[in-house]
């Protein structure tokens, strides 16, 4: 590497050292960063608020926030003495999603959003109600102005077990019965007019007669065929109250005040902040501390269950004028505690009112060495990019290549898909599931039970086989971009087991990167981000055009990195990236659905089609046991209910089963329902089978949304049904001698289902300033006609669009024409399909010239000769 290449790489290091430091300087040094580092200069004293942590809950549009945690510190120490850690939390007013319901109270408490009173704002609550004076908060389940359509006998599903089920609409359409089940048992009943509220009130402790439900029926509908209710605006809070008092423990806090105007909490005993301990402060909210010598922590909030949470960065407002943003503010940026690994910032030079003028937003990254988690390894390399973790190269001699390997030096990066130490087990024919589509299967074991087989497959094929010793490695290889042989995929197995009844290999240490990888260049833009520079030390973007802060909008800068404004007066906003948890990393539980009084049964917790070991497995609070490394774990049930079984690990999404424990004798319906995707006019198959044997029950009544289906269940314990309207409905059965069983389907409506395929660009080259052609096949899988608009997107901006009709089965060819003006790569989507094509410099002018005279005299001459 040359001398120039080296000052490059120095002044880059500097720049962003710089800017991290200006991140942590411009607030002030108690407040304003997620991190807390004792090298970067922070007050022993510091805050975490809403504005500058992401998981306290805060309402941009007003300002306002909830929480607060102060640390006091002592110089040199690993210790948060005794009451050194503060937490206090206020009631603010908010408004419902449905406008004209008006506003409530909200509180944070615990890093999560609870419902602390009704206002005199809240227009369906008759009186001013405030629970947290009574002590007590309960979540917020439900707050929605989705426009929802439902239909005679189907239900709307509520949280917690309940459901308002529609029962009939007058032959007028001016009213509709309504019941209100929790758990299957009518608890209430109604007859709503169209532009009216259902309101459900329960007591919460002392809190008398609070509305914990409020269904606003906008539309009621009477036709010949079918009768329709159009609700519009849900909310619903828990039946399920938090009791709040004074020396009340919540993890390591204990409750010194509680009143209307909020809560507050302090450590009750002292915390040690070891090195590389996650410590639980109190309900999801912990502290995460650095492996390493030199004092680093921040607070997380646990988002393991399935869904979208964002993460945000310290805001800018009239107190925190913050123009930068690292990984030390900005939680969505890529940072490793442990390593104080951070590569990317960003930073806004200069705001004129509320505009960003151009190249006045500037994003810069850089490559840093890792450590793998599975130790043995050694490093990578790895850069963050547009908020999302890449793999950019590995140094020498790593995963058996003695040569280094430096893709971001081919301007390819490619994602971090897995890299995990945790212990799984494999049995003989299963197989560890990876990503995209790939598995590697663990196919025999030798008979010295010294090594194992193993076969990776990618979408049931067969791509490589290899035999892996105990304590050795699993390496596969694959080109990205153009490096050639980088290892893809490695998998350390530890242990290889051999007995008369089964054998087993022990997984620990898992690695792999995408080989869809992402190909970039200087000039390409990614939505309001251009590429202005790239080289193997560092990717620069700035804003190609300048950028509007107006009220309320959502801004997309980049890849999923996006501002947020407020709607309001005073320019307030914040970068944020969505993180999505896919259920793809849940538990799974296999038990069951019906246990006996006093019989043992086995159950079995798998991630992935793997077993898990080390998985706390509970019924309501209480813990049943730890599965062992097999995933499995022996219960014997002592008393008769209906519960959920929950299983919870680190690092998993927690799964969830429903079951039934019935006494000895006793024997309950199950009923299932297929196909396990129902649209309106399918004919179901219902089955009832017995608890016990899980046998086949003939003679069984079945009711469908509460009408009875005129034949009982065959021989087969199968009876038919032809579903008319969409909806959500309780299928359930009865017979003498059995307790009543139920289930429930979602049915949903008839629609056209588009799907693409065949996306072509033609040339793959060409010059700035010509024309592709982009065509794609459409096609209706869908059982109804149908329309659809069908955007161009280029690079991430919509360019081109076309409307299309098509029948069931009916497909179509579209055809697109477009002209990129600047050399680069673009990247072209369609339908979710996408493929990439190169826009060359244009040919000089004089060059082309020179072009038709040669030929011209190549011409003369050869017609000279010729003659």
């Amino acid at each position: 590497m040359g001398i120039k290449s080296n000052i490059k790489i120095l002044c880059l290091f500097l720049a962003l050292g710089l800017l991290c430091i200006n991140a942590a300087a411009q607030a002030s040094d108690s407040t304003g960063n997620r991190i807390w580092d004792e090298n970067a200069n922070e007050s022993l004293t510091y805050t975490w608020t809403p504005q500058t942590y992401s998981g306290f809950y805060y309402d941009l549009d007003t300002g306002e926030g909830s929480e607060n945690l102060t640390v006091q510190l002592t110089k040199g120490s690993r210790t948060i003495g005794e009451k050194n850690l503060q937490y206090e939390t206020v009631p603010i007013q908010t408004d419902f999603e449905y406008g004209n319901w008006g506003s409530y109270e909200v509180i944070g408490f615990m890093a999560e959003r609870y419902f602390s009173g009704y206002t005199t704002n809240s227009s369906f609550a008759k009186d001013e109600i405030s629970v947290i004076s009574d002590g007590q908060l309960s979540k917020v389940l439900i707050d929605t102005d989705d426009r929802k359509s439902l239909y005679t006998g189907s239900s709307l599903v509520l949280e917690e077990g309940y459901s308002l089920n529609m029962v009939e609409v007058d032959i007028n359409g001016n009213t509709v019965r309504v019941q209100l089940e929790k758990d299957g048992k009518i608890i209430d009943e109604a007859f709503l007019s169209s532009d009216s509220n259902y309101v459900y009130t329960a007591d919460l402790g002392d809190t008398k007669d609070v509305p914990i439900i409020a269904v606003h029926f906008a539309q009621i509908f009477s036709g010949r065929e079918t009768n329709a209710v159009f609700v519009e605006g849900i909310f619903q809070i828990s039946d399920q109250y938090l009791q709040i008092q004074n020396g009340d423990e919540f993890g390591e806090m204990e409750v010194s005040s509680t009143s209307s105007s909020g809560v507050k909490m302090r450590n009750s005993d002292s915390i040690s902040l070891s090195k590389g301990d996650t410590i639980d402060i109190m309900g999801k909210l912990s502290f995460v501390v650095a492996d390493a010598d030199n004092l680093r922590f921040a607070p997380i909030v646990e988002t393991s269950e399935p869904g979208t949470y964002d993460l945000r960065g310290t805001v800018h407002d009239d107190k925190f004028d913050t123009m930068v943003w690292t990984p030390f503010n900005f939680e969505g940026f890529y940072y490793n505690i442990d390593e104080n690994v951070s590569t990317e910032s960003l930073v806004i030079e200069k705001l004129d009112g509320r505009t960003i003028g151009d190249e006045n937003l500037v994003y810069s990254t850089k490559p840093a060495n890792v450590e793998f988690e599975h130790e043995g390894w050694g490093s990578y390399e790895v850069v963050g990019f547009m908020a999302e973790k890449y793999f950019a190269g590995y140094p020498e001699n790593t995963l058996g290549k003695s040569k280094g390997v430096s893709v971001l030096s081919d301007n390819v990066l490619s994602k971090v898909l897995i890299d995990d130490n945790d212990k799984k087990s494999l049995f003989t024919g299963s197989s560890l599931a990876l990503e995209n589509g790939y598995s590697l299967k663990a196919a025999e074991v030798d008979v010295n039970g010294k090594s194992v087989l193993l076969e990776l497959y990618r979408d049931g094929q067969l791509l490589d086989s290899g035999i892996v010793p105990q304590n050795g490695d699993y390496v596969y290889e694959a080109d990205i971009g153009g490096a050639e042989d980088v290892p893809m995929i490695a998998v350390h197995v530890s242990t290889v087991f051999r007995s008369t009844e089964t054998d087993a290999v022990f997984v620990e240490g898992v690695f792999q990167i995408s080989d869809d990888y992402l190909e970039i260049s200087e000039g390409d833009s990614f939505r309001e981000m251009k590429i202005s520079s790239i080289s193997d030390s560092g990717i620069t973007m700035k804003n190609k055009d300048s950028i509007s802060l107006s009220k309320g909008d959502v801004i997309d800068l980049m890849g999923n990195v996006k501002f947020r404004v407020a709607d309001s007066s005073i320019l307030r906003f914040y970068p944020f990236v969505e993180v999505k948890t896919e259920a793809g990393e849940q538990l799974d539980i296999e038990m069951p659905d019906a246990l006996v009084v006093g019989k043992p049964i086995k159950i079995l917790v798998t991630a992935r089609n793997v077993s898990v070991g080390g998985v706390e497995l509970s019924i309501g609070n209480e813990s049943i046991g730890t599965t062992g490394d097999g995933g499995n774990l022996t219960f014997t049930p002592s008393r008769e209910g209906r519960f959920t079984v929950t299983a919870s690990r680190e690092g998993y999404v927690p799964g969830t089963k429903d079951i039934d424990v019935l006494a000895q004798g006793v024997l309950k319906l199950l009923v299932s329902v297929s196909p396990e995707t129902v649209r309106e006019g399918d004919q179901i198959s219902i089955k009832v089978t017995d608890s016990v044997e899980n046998k086949p029950v003939a003679g069984a009544d079945v009711f469908f949304g509460g009408q009875k289906i005129d034949a009982q269940t065959d021989a087969n314990g199968i009876t038919s049904y032809w579903v008319t309207a969409p909806g959500t409905y309780v299928v359930n059965s009865t017979k003498a001698g059995y307790e009543e069983g139920e289930t429930q389907i979602e049915v949903t409506e008839k629609v056209a289902q588009f799907t693409f395929s065949n996306l072509t660009i033609q040339p793959a080259s060409v010059e700035a300033g010509n024309a592709v052609n982009i065509r794609v096949d459409a096609m209706n899988n869908g059982s109804v006609t149908g329309e659809s608009t069908v955007e161009l997107l280029v690079n991430n901006k919509s360019v081109d669009s076309e409307n299309i009709t098509l029948s069931p089965g009916e497909s179509k060819a579209l055809e697109f024409s477009h002209t990129e003006n600047e050399p680069g790569t673009y990247t072209v989507e369609v339908g979710g399909l996408s493929e990439s094509y190169e826009v060359t410099k244009k040919a000089p002018f004089f060059s082309g010239m020179a072009t038709l005279g040669i030929l011209a005299t190549a011409f003369v001459i050869l017609r000279k000769r010729r003659n």
